[in-house]
This record gives C-alpha cells, sequence and structure tokens, in this order.
C-alpha cells in the first residue's frame, strides 16, 4: 500500500517542510489488545484496539500517523486523533504536529497543541549554514527527543523526521528493484574503475570498467561522458541499496555465445597479440574474444623470452585447444598438434578450405574428405 503524505497547502521551499505524514494501512490481523497493520514493504506498525470505536475488520483500510519505532513495529494513532495536549502524554520517540512560533537563541520555539517545546538549531534539518527562519510560522511532523515533565519542557526533532523519511523512501525504491531488471540512467561521475550513474529516485548505482563492454576498457571516459543516458541491467544490490552494481555490455549478447556456436577445438584462427607476459602471450580473435598462449604453446625456445619475439599489434595465427564460454576463457597455441609452427597466413588458408569445404558439404575440415581437400589445395600451392 502506498503512503499518502497531506501536503502544507504553503509548503516550505527551504526543503522537507510539511504536516503529519498520514499513513493508508491495512489490517492484517488482532491479537489481544493489538491491532497489526501492513502500512507498504517492509513496513508494519501495531495500535491498541481501544484507538477504534469497534474492532476493525481484517482486510479493512484505515489512515495513521507514526508515533515512534520500537523492535520493528511502528506504534500507530489514527489520523482522526487528536495532537498530544499534556505532558502526561508526551513520550521520547513520539512523533507529533508542531508549529514553529519564532526563532530562539540556539533553535526554534515551536508549540505542539498549546504545549511549547524547543528545536536546536542542529535539529532543523537545514543545512549548517542556513538561518532557521524559513521555519517560522510552518507546521511540521517532528520527533520528541526530550522531556523534563518538572520544567514543562520537551525537545524535539525535525531531522530525524526528514532522514527516516528519506531512508524509508529510499528502502521502498531499493525494494522495487530486481537482479536483472533494466533500467534507465544519467552518469553522473566517471572514475579510472568505472562510472557512477543516477537511476532515479535518489538511487545511485557502479558501472565497473569490466561491465562496461565486451572489450577491454582502458578508460571508461574513452566511451562514454558525463550526462551520457545508458540503458543498464541491474547486476547485484548490497548493503541494503548502498551498493547497486550495473552492466552496461550486458544489454547485448555476449561474443562468447557466438564462438561458442561458430568456433571448435583445433580450429586455426587469425588475432592480434593484446599483452605479452612471461607466462604467455594474450590474442584477441575477435571483438570481445581475449584467449591466452601459455609460453609453453608459443614454439619460443627457452633461451628466449617472449618479449623479444612477439609485440603488441602483431597479427598472428593460433590453434584453438580449449573453450570455456561460461568463465569466458579461451585457451590458444602458436604449434600445431604435432608441434611444428603456425605460420602467420595459415589461418587465411584454413577459412579458404573451410569455404570449399562447406561448399562441397563438408562439416569443418576434421573428415577425410576435408583433409584430401586440404592436401590438394597445398599441391597446387606449391
Amino acid at each position: 500500500m502506498r503512503p499518502l503524505l497531506r501536503q502544507d497547502p504553503n509548503p516550505d521551499p527551504s526543503h522537507g517542510s510539511h504536516t503529519l505524514r498520514v499513513w493508508n494501512g491495512t489490517v492484517v490481523g488482532l491479537f489481544g489488545n493489538d491491532v497489526f497493520i501492513e502500512l507498504g514493504p517492509r513496513m508494519q506498525g501495531v495500535i491498541e484496539l481501544h484507538h477504534f470505536t469497534k474492532p476493525p475488520a481484517v482486510g479493512s483500510v484505515h489512515e495513521f500517523t507514526l508515533r515512534g519505532l520500537e523492535e520493528g513495529l511502528w506504534s500507530l494513532s489514527l489520523s482522526t486523533e487528536k495532537t498530544l495536549t499534556t505532558w502526561k502524554q508526551m513520550e521520547i520517540g513520539c512523533l507529533v504536529q508542531a508549529r514553529c512560533v519564532r526563532v530562539a537563541p540556539g533553535g526554534l520555539e515551536v508549540k505542539i497543541g498549546e504545549l511549547h517545546g524547543f528545536m536546536p538549531k542542529s535539529h532543523t534539518g537545514l543545512p549548517r549554514d542556513q538561518r532557521p527562519d524559513p521555519l517560522v510560522g510552518k507546521v511540521f511532523t517532528v520527533e520528541v527527543i526530550e522531556v523534563d515533565s518538572e520544567r514543562q519542557r520537551v525537545t524535539v526533532s525535525r531531522k530525524l523526521v526528514v532522514q527516516r523519511e528519506r531512508n524509508d523512501e529510499h528502502q521502498r525504491e531499493v525494494d522495487r528493484l530486481k537482479i536483472g531488471q533494466v533500467v534507465q540512467g544519467r552518469v553522473t561521475r566517471i572514475e579510472d574503475y568505472g562510472a557512477f550513474v543516477a537511476i532515479g529516485h535518489g538511487l545511485e548505482g557502479l558501472v565497473h570498467v569490466s561491465n562496461l563492454s565486451h572489450e577491454r576498457v582502458a578508460d571508461p571516459e574513452s566511451i562514454l561522458k558525463i550526462g551520457d543516458t545508458l540503458d543498464l541491467k541491474v547486476l547485484h544490490i548490497r548493503r541494503g541499496g548502498k551498493r547497486i552494481g550495473l552492466g552496461l555490455k550486458q544489454m547485448h549478447e555476449s561474443p562468447w555465445l557466438d564462438l561458442e556456436r561458430t568456433a571448435y577445438v583445433g580450429q586455426i584462427v587469425t588475432g592480434v597479440v593484446t599483452r605479452v607476459r612471461d607466462f604467455g602471450a594474450f590474442v584477441a580473435i575477435r571483438p570481445g574474444v581475449e584467449g591466452l598462449v601459455p609460453a609453453s604453446e608459443s614454439g619460443v625456445g627457452p633461451t628466449q623470452r617472449l618479449r623479444g619475439v612477439l609485440k603488441e599489434g602483431q597479427r598472428v595465427s593460433a590453434r584453438i585447444l580449449t573453450i570455456d564460454t561460461e568463465r569466458e576463457r579461451l585457451a590458444l597455441s602458436f604449434l600445431h598438434g604435432t608441434g611444428l609452427r603456425i605460420q602467420p597466413d595459415e589461418a587465411d588458408n584454413a577459412e579458404t578450405f573451410e569455404g570449399l569445404a562447406r561448399s562441397l558439404g563438408v562439416d569443418r575440415l576434421g573428415s577425410k574428405l576435408g583433409d584430401e581437400l586440404k592436401r590438394a589445395l597445398r599441391r597446387d600451392a606449391g
């Protein structure tokens, strides 16, 4: 059930000023003198039975105001009940309606019904450098934080109410998010490790650099700029919505799925060296698909170093050893199964062989006919 907020006909331009918030609630059960109310997702309350003229029916809807939170349940009052008017009724944690009457030293003087109260400047909910004068004459909801019945003094806080309402609204928006859901957002900040995106209603998520594109991204600013509007997929929601992971590359089919459909172990493919390390070389065989050639499969002798033989950007031919599309892992070799070094142009020749074999109805070059065709073409080539 969505909450209803009765707006002040003269809203406060300084943000957050309003009359006592009214919630629609559904009766979900009665136990002894307690009536249990469903206010919304993950938000339940309880009210004593004597507040009603007769026991309410389960499923009936009523309007309530919040008085305080205890052990996860909101203490409720019917919205038609009068504001607290005596010190005996005043309790720490109560949410009451207050009217600001004047600026006082260190804060504001307020009235709760016929009672006088004080709101410290630090509890007005306004920025520290902003004067509290705009709140004078306004009516808003406050929380009782201190009661001194002997001195007939009550201290209240507007800030706690504003914070709670923001947190409640934030949690409701988080609860509406589902993993796998597609959302639209605007890029607000770009860092080396990814981009922050506002996805509405005060929520913000991070697109990690690894989730920007299926291809390697060295600099997020090379593909994004602040203000860009993006369609993104929700990947994870952690810490109550404080960490929301978003994906841009997940909006497109993974090139690894196409690799699974079109490539096979033993195939000779063309690639470009992207990185060279002592343990092996990384080779991109198509956009978004990169494989590793271990040093043992490089054909480089033990007295040589890979960095001295291979250069980034170099075009090479390699043989597929293994394909793991689930983990996005690809193992390659610069060697034939016989141990001979694969020549740089062999992948192009292999593609030609594949095309001719398919035109003759031969499935890949692993068949006897395919082998014969390969040998014949090689003889013709001299």
